[in-house]
């Protein structure tokens, strides 16, 4: 490295780690596009001038995160303090998910994305990278149609790939239709083929997770099934449901439903296939959806809330605890 050039990364490294000052700001200051700076912070630590340490502490959030980790076998976990007010839950779950995505991604990958709150939060949540190449992100399942348009699929996969300076393609069908038949016509069509074939490909995904309970069920809230179908789901065992309308039991198993054959998107079996899922998934009410979620071993990470993680934690050893 010449002298010119280490000089350089120092003084980038000063005022972005030191002084505060965003790329885009020092970008600016130096002359130079906001990607090239990026480039200069990431061969700062490459090359060492840079170094990053975590301070270890027995916090709570930090016993939380290794408990979760050992119990369900998870790459990385992120427990984010739980807030009075549920949207700033929400909300906080979503930076520490896409904290997650953003340490995943890199260069020509394909990034799979359903809909809710919790995906959305973290796509909004996530800052923009214009410095990747070749990134595509496919809706995962079909359209909600959410009373908060901002939730679906459609809108998340265009501004993540937006985000990204990439591409994405949407699955132009509800996610859940009245028939069998109707699934097959939807599926007969080359564009919604080619949609599901591009989302069977995906790198990496993040997903969230919804009670099975009629109350909570998101699918409900949609309209896809009524408050009946729902509470034979759950007597059926489901606790809760992701990616559209894949169910679990509360021992992280696929069970079937009757909406099986009327789903227009991937299949567990496909979604199983994907090397990086991450879950982004928050509240109490939740705990027995999470759990199910998380003992499918369909999850490599997950971001969570402290009342929720302790609740889920809970809740496994209960479980544990009786069948000893």
């Amino acid at each position: 490295m010449s002298a010119i050039d280490e000089n350089l990364l120092i003084m980038v490294a000063k005022l972005y780690y030191i002084e505060g000052l965003s790329q885009q700001q020092i970008a600016d200051r130096i002359s130079v596009s906001r990607p090239t700076v990026s480039n200069l912070l990431k061969r700062c630590k490459e090359d060492g001038i840079v170094e990053i340490r975590i301070r270890e502490s027995t916090s709570l959030l930090a016993v939380l995160m290794s408990e979760l980790k050992s119990t369900f076998g998870l790459d990385e976990v992120v427990v984010v303090p739980s807030q009075p007010d549920e949207s700033k839950t929400t909300e906080a779950t979503g930076w520490a998910a896409a904290g997650l995505l953003a340490a995943s991604i890199r260069d020509g990958l394909t990034i799979g994305i359903s809909w809710g709150s919790t995906t959305y939060s973290a796509i909004n949540a996530f800052e923009a990278v214009t410095a990747f190449q070749g990134i595509r992100v496919v809706q995962l399942v079909g359209a909600f149609g959410a009373i908060n348009q901002s939730y679906d699929g459609h809108e998340l996969a265009r501004i993540f790939a937006k985000k990204l300076n990439g591409s994405y393609s949407t699955i132009q069908a509800p996610a859940i239709v009245r028939s069998v038949e109707a699934r097959q016509h939807f599926l007969g069509e080359p564009g919604i083929a080619s949609a599901i074939a591009l989302a069977r490909q995906a790198d990496l995904a993040i997903l969230s997770v919804s009670p099975d309970d009629p109350d909570s069920s998101s699918l409900v809230r949609a309209g896809f099934i009524t408050r009946e179908e729902s509470e034979v789901i759950r007597r059926n065992g489901g606790v809760g449901h992701s990616c559209g309308g894949i169910h679990f039991n509360i021992d992280g198993l696929a069970i079937p439903t009757l909406l099986d054959d009327r789903i227009v998107g991937i299949t567990v079996d496909e979604l199983r296939k994907i090397p990086r899922v991450i879950l982004a998934a928050c509240g109490a009410i939740k705990a027995y959806a999470i759990l199910g979620a998380l003992r499918s071993g369909i999850f490599h990470a997950l971001a969570i809330d402290e009342t929720a993680a302790l609740r889920v934690l809970s809740k496994a050893k209960n479980a544990q605890a009786g069948s000893s």
